[in-house]
């Protein structure tokens, strides 16, 4: 895919050298986190320069997606979305991701009601499709 498809396939997202290999990922069903070739440490957002040692060289690397619930906000109002429902509380989350402490990445849980979500749970990545939507990454509570 080409950077003029890329931007076309994310109308309206500020789509930039750091983030774009990031975005190709979310297109292919692939969840790719910075990882610095000098230090190993990763780092999302996707950012040019290694925020632990300042290197420059950075590699876009799959992740598995496993990880906890590092932090729950319960949405009660919103703009209308689909599959979203306010009334009974749209969780939107943190998970911290196994591969690292305090590697975090924002998403939704699916399948469980929101009152019953908790900082800790297990997840893991679920990739959802919605209409008219692209593919994007969601997690489930893993029991």
């Amino acid at each position: 895919m080409n950077d003029e498809e890329l931007l076309d396939a994310f109308g309206g997202v500020r789509i930039d050298h750091d983030n774009a290999a990031y975005h190709r990922g979310l297109l292919e069903r692939r969840l790719l986190i910075n990882r610095c070739d000098s230090c190993a440490a990763w780092h999302h957002p996707p950012r040019s320069v290694c925020p632990r040692c300042w290197s420059r060289s950075i590699t876009p690397t799959d992740v598995a997606g496993d990880g906890f619930l590092a932090l729950i906000t319960i949405l009660r109002q919103g703009p209308p979305q689909p599959g979203v429902d306010y009334a009974a509380g749209h969780a939107l989350v943190a998970v911290e991701l196994d591969e690292q402490p305090g590697l975090r990445i924002a998403g939704t849980v699916v399948g469980a009601p929101a009152e019953q979500l908790r900082v800790g749970d297990r997840v893991r990545l679920l990739w959802r499709d919605l209409p008219g939507r692209l593919p994007r990454p969601d997690f489930e509570v893993v029991r």
